[in-house]
């Protein structure tokens, strides 16, 4: 076992950074394009369906966001040093 504490690299925070936003817009955008094009509703329906989705997405983001952050500061993996980047 190395004594080295485990660090926060800049593309762990990249990598779970773009899993969370991913997590939040695609559901938001699949409803709106579903809503639009299949069902065919006006677009106000349509982007008020979108915006609740995004909401509910943003509430369960929130929640991933501390596991995901959990994972990015416990796991051990090379990379840049995000003190390097500054």
């Amino acid at each position: 076992m190395s004594d080295k504490p485990n660090k926060v690299t800049a593309t762990r925070v990249f990598a779970a950074s773009t899993v969370l936003a991913l997590i939040i817009s695609i559901p938001a955008i699949a409803v709106t394009l579903v809503m639009h094009y299949v069902i065919k509703t006006n677009l106000i329906v349509t982007m008020g369906a979108g915006l609740i989705t995004l909401f509910i997405a943003m509430g369960f983001g929130h929640k991933l966001s501390k596991k995901l952050t959990a994972k990015v500061q416990d796991g051990s993996h090379d990379g840049q040093d995000l003190e390097k980047m500054k």
